[in-house]
């Protein structure tokens, strides 16, 4: 299989006891009935290098150390996959270290903020007792996350060379029947740099851009006592410096389109409650449309790679992300599907 030793995920499976089988862009991993297990494919991008066995390694453990932060009792450790003479595979005894593994205990499914917000229709009477639990395990820990050093130049190199990414997913040739639509959304935010770096620079003086979870998404909350907030963004130090309120505001915005645009208000209510200044209106809107175009990048490059799973999902999904920033951008689109 690309990305990753021929066969090998298959060997895994087997040897975890015929294991449910995920496959990610990344990852292969392995559900077992109270067990979860991740082996990282054997790839390399403009953002991490796996192709050795020592850059898996020190995914691994970096991956543990930081999920450790709001998912302590979740994220059990690194393991060694060993291959004896024989080449059969095992966790433990002799042979030679081929891989590693990233165990964690298993995670209700039905306990997913997704989920819970499917199942219940995203109703704010049922669901609001879990999203002020969410907000207190939040709270805490971004009144622990350490604040950057870095000032608003280099932060702002991070912001362009995202977009930079950006365009060239959305304007590869596979999209030019979008191209117009691209333009105007990018166009327009490259207007708004200028008018928001002042704005940055007051929040990097405050200490406000922190080393948050990078990656806090829907699927990522297991809404268990204590909540389990899992699967950060483990690879790119950068860019998990965000402003607390820029992450809920991500947060906020996946729960929009799940149905329920609530989410997003209770949260940020709840963190400026509890820890004060709030990103102003302009700035908000700001992490609005650059997430949601980080977001439509992500979803079309699955449609770049060779046969990509679920092709008929992406590009839909991209453009719902881009009407989003459209509407943000007070920019006529095409209507969100």
């Amino acid at each position: 299989m690309p990305g990753t030793k021929s066969g090998l995920h298959i060997r895994v499976a087997q040897l975890l006891g015929n294991a449910t089988t995920i496959e990610t862009s990344k990852s292969w991993v392995f559900l077992t009935e109270t067990h979860v297990y991740k082996l990282k494919k054997r790839v390399r991008d403009e953002l991490q290098d796996l192709t050795s066995l020592r850059g898996r390694h020190d995914n691994a453990l970096t991956e543990i150390d930081l999920n450790r932060r709001l998912a302590p009792q979740t994220y059990l450790g690194a393991l060694r996959l060993r291959e004896d003479a024989n080449h059969t595979l095992a966790l433990f005894g002799p042979g030679r270290t081929i891989d590693w593994l990233v165990e964690m205990k298993r995670l209700p499914a039905s306990r997913m903020l997704d989920q819970m917000i499917f199942v219940h229709g995203g109703q704010r009477e049922i669901l609001a007792p879990f999203i002020d639990i969410l907000a207190r395990e939040l709270i805490v820990f971004y009144q622990s996350c350490p604040r950057t050093c870095l000032g608003p130049d280099e932060l702002f190199s991070v912001v362009l060379d995202q977009q930079e990414m950006n365009n060239a997913v959305l304007f590869d040739p596979l999209f030019s029947d979008q191209y117009a639509r691209f333009n105007a959304v990018t166009d327009a935010l490259g207007n708004l740099y200028e008018r928001t770096y002042d704005h940055m620079a007051d929040r990097v003086a405050k200490g406000w851009i922190r080393e948050c979870h990078g990656d806090l998404r829907l699927e990522h909350i297991c809404l268990i006592d204590p909540p389990a907030i899992f699967d950060c963004l483990e690879f790119n130090r950068n860019l998990r410096l965000l402003d607390p309120y820029q992450e809920i505001t991500q947060l906020g915005i996946e729960a929009d389109l799940m149905g329920a645009p609530w989410i997003m208000t209770a949260l940020w209510t709840a963190l400026a409650d509890a820890l004060g200044s709030p990103a102003n209106a302009a700035l908000r809107n700001f992490y609005v449309i650059t997430y949601a175009l980080l977001r439509a990048r992500l979803c079309l490059a699955h449609l770049l790679r060779p046969a990509p799973r679920t092709p008929e999902k992406w590009l839909p999904l991209g453009l719902r992300y881009i009407a989003m920033a459209e509407r943000s951008l007070g920019i006529e689109g095409t209507p969100d599907t």
